[in-house]
C-alpha cells in the first residue's frame, strides 16, 4: 500500500470535475442545480463523451446555454490521459468530483469546505441523515454515530459499521472531496478508462482513506438519481425508466427535467421520484 506525504492544505480553492456521457439533458439538470443550489461556487469542469454527432451536438447546445457560468467544457477523447492532464494544470488545493446523474437538492455553501483538511478528513456531499436505504444493496442501511462539527456538518467514523454499505465507502466519484495534489499521485499509479474503472481502482487506496473521518451535511446535497445506465464496465441492480435515446429526444424537442421537482425533499423521495419534463429555459 503506498504512503502518500500529508501535506498542509496552502490555499482555499476547489475545483469541480463531473464526469458525463451521451447525458446532455440529465447533465443540464446537474449544471442547473448546482448554479442554484450551491453559493460560492468554483469552476467546474465538465469531462464529456459523445458517441455520436447528435449527442455531440447536444453538449455543444448545452455549452451555449452555459457560457455565462463558470463552466469549462472537454470533450474526451482519452479519458485517463485528460483526466491526469485537468489536474495537473489545476492550482487549486482541493478537488470534488460528481456524475451526471447527480441533482443538487439542498443549499450548500462552497466556503463551507474551505476548513475541511482533505489529508484527515473526506467530505461526501452523497450522504446525509436522510441516506437510510441503498437502491444497489436494496436493503436499510444502519447509520453510523455523528458529532456536529462547524458549518452544520457532521463527522463520522467509516470503519464504525462493519458489514459493507454505503456508509463504510470512504472514496469515489460522486460527491467526494479529495485533496489535490494526493489525488493526482493516485491516479498515476492506476490504471482506468473511464469514471467506472476509475471508481473501481481507487478503492486500492480505500483502507488508507477509511482511517480518516467522514464529513457529511445533515441532508444529502448531491442527490444520485438513476434513470439510465451508459457505462458498460460493471453490473448495476439499478435500472432506469428511460433510454439514453428518448432522453436525447426530448432534448432535441426543448424540454428539460424539471429538476426543482427535487429540491428540499429527503432522498428516500428523491431517489424513488420520476422525471418530470417542462420546455427548456435557455441563459
Amino acid at each position: 500500500m503506498l504512503v502518500l506525504e500529508k501535506k498542509k492544505v496552502i490555499n482555499n480553492e476547489v475545483i469541480s470535475i463531473v464526469f458525463s456521457k451521451d447525458r446532455a439533458l440529465q447533465l443540464d439538470a446537474f449544471l442547473g442545480s448546482y448554479i442554484e443550489n450551491i453559493s460560492n461556487i468554483s469552476t467546474m469542469i465538465v469531462l464529456y463523451r459523445a458517441s455520436s454527432q447528435v449527442h455531440k451536438e447536444s453538449y455543444l447546445k448545452l455549452q451555449t446555454e452555459y457560457k455565462t457560468h463558470p463552466i469549462v467544457f472537454i470533450e474526451e477523447t482519452i479519458f485517463r490521459t485528460q483526466l491526469i492532464e485537468i489536474i495537473e494544470n489545476r492550482s487549486e488545493a482541493r478537488i470534488l468530483f460528481y456524475v451526471d446523474d447527480v441533482i443538487f437538492t439542498h443549499k450548500f455553501d462552497y466556503n463551507n469546505v474551505l476548513k475541511i483538511n482533505p489529508y484527515t478528513q473526506i467530505l461526501t456531499l452523497s450522504r446525509g441523515l436522510d441516506l437510510t436505504y441503498s437502491s444497489v444493496l436494496l436493503r436499510q442501511l444502519e447509520l453510523p454515530t455523528f458529532t456536529a462539527i462547524e458549518n452544520k456538518l457532521l463527522e463520522f467514523s467509516w470503519d464504525e459499521i462493519k458489514e459493507y454499505t454505503d456508509w463504510t465507502y470512504p472514496i469515489g466519484v460522486t460527491g467526494y472531496m479529495f485533496a489535490t495534489e494526493e489525488i493526482l499521485t493516485m491516479f498515476k499509479l492506476i490504471n482506468f478508462k473511464a469514471p467506472n474503472s476509475l471508481e473501481i481502482a481507487m478503492q486500492h487506496f480505500s483502507k488508507m482513506f477509511k482511517s480518516r473521518k467522514g464529513v457529511c451535511g445533515e441532508k444529502i446535497v448531491a442527490a444520485c438519481i438513476p434513470a439510465n445506465l451508459t457505462q458498460e464496465e460493471a453490473h448495476n441492480p439499478v435500472s432506469g425508466e428511460y433510454s439514453i435515446e428518448e432522453l436525447l429526444c426530448k432534448w432535441d424537442n426543448g424540454l428539460q427535467i424539471d429538476y426543482k421537482e427535487f429540491y428540499n425533499k429527503p432522498f428516500s423521495e428523491t431517489q424513488s421520484l420520476q422525471y418530470k419534463f417542462i420546455p427548456r429555459t435557455c441563459e
